[in-house]
């Protein structure tokens, strides 16, 4: 799991009122609530391919209605070093999920999607893909 202060959405989502945000352990320690259910969120980052990125990519940038169809069966493979990189918070009961796609590009990650958020059906739609 990745540290959720680490990601690059951080200061996005820290404003969003769907999540609560509590310290422990002399602030060394961060848990993240998806409120409405009360559901633990965990953070993880998946570098990808230059293949499974632009295929990603490709899902995000379709219409939403559409989403189930443009997933399908897709399951992209995690590699070392990949020239992607998708930062993910996923609830555990899987209602939440936020998204955000990353290129290495001039030797760092830049976003080349905006932070997608995800509820309900679609949350779990998307989450098949992980």
């Amino acid at each position: 799991m990745t540290n959720i202060k680490n990601l690059q959405m951080w200061n996005t989502i820290c404003s969003d009122a769907r999540i609560s945000i509590s310290k422990s352990l002399f602030g060394l320690h961060t848990t993240v609530i998806y409120t409405p259910t009360n559901s633990i969120i965990d953070a993880h980052t998946i570098e990808l391919s230059p293949v499974d990125g632009k295929h990603m990519k490709n899902i995000f940038d379709t219409h939403s209605e559409n989403l189930a169809q443009a997933i399908d069966d897709f399951t992209p493979k995690h590699v070392a070093n990949g020239n992607y990189m998708a930062e993910l918070l996923i609830s555990r009961d899987r209602n939440f999920l936020v998204v955000q796609l990353l290129q290495f590009i001039s030797m760092s990650y830049e976003p080349v999607t905006d932070v997608l958020i995800f509820e309900g059906d679609k949350a779990h739609t998307v989450a098949q893909m992980f």
